[in-house]
């Protein structure tokens, strides 16, 4: 299966920029501007999927949400768990079925963390969060734009439409295309391309409100 491993993660990503003090991204408020939609939700259950050392984790405990941190990489976690001892931390594959019941979630929250796989696993991961969402419940979250600049490279190879492997890692780059097939069944509440600062660079992205 085409995916970035748990070592990848761990080794080549997450303990690299935690060691090197690559948390630039931690002060990135993103839903702050979404806070009205986001704290109407009914269910104060909440999900932080891929969460790494909890940039959205501590926004959400801050504003009364009950939050489950997960993500693959248990060095994120244990970083999160340092940065915030009361968080509530979950190591799990996003690929894999998700460990919650149906309908038993009021927001799931993906900050950058869902652009890494074939659409065949895409698709699978939106209908993983649609099942586990409750009725009115919110998926929330921000993936890569194909308006980003330096990431396709004489070097990098399409594996399929809009995704591709390069420096040892895979990627996924979407475009409105893609959010019209993944979102078939979702009421959009909110799609919007931007740009944020990570890791000391300019990163393109879309973000996204939708309603089950």
């Amino acid at each position: 299966m085409l995916e970035n491993s748990k070592e990848y993660w761990n080794n080549g990503y997450w303990e690299d920029n935690i060691k090197n003090n690559k948390t630039d991204f931690m002060k990135d408020s993103w839903m702050e501007k979404y806070s009205e939609e986001i704290m109407n939700v009914e269910s104060k259950k909440v999900i932080d999927l891929g969460c790494g050392i909890g940039q959205d984790t501590k926004w959400l405990l801050d504003k009364g949400f009950d939050v489950i941190s997960c993500d693959i990489s248990d060095i994120a976690l244990n970083k999160l768990k340092e940065l915030i001892p009361e968080s509530n931390t979950m190591q799990i594959d996003i690929k894999e079925k998700l460990p919650f019941e149906d309908n038993s979630i009021g927001l799931i929250d993906a900050n950058l963390s869902i652009h890494y796989f074939d659409m065949e696993n895409t698709k699978n991961i939106f209908n993983e969060i649609h099942r586990i969402l409750k009725t009115n419940g919110l998926f929330i979250g921000r993936v890569n734009s194909d308006k980003n600049e330096g990431y396709i490279k004489e070097t990098t190879k399409e594996i399929e439409k809009n995704f591709y492997y390069d420096y040892g890692r895979y990627f996924r780059l979407f475009n409105k295309e893609q959010f019209d097939i993944l979102t078939n069944g979702w009421d959009v509440i909110v799609l919007n391309e931007n740009v944020t600062v990570r890791l000391n660079r300019k990163k393109a992205l879309w973000e996204f409100i939708l309603k089950k």
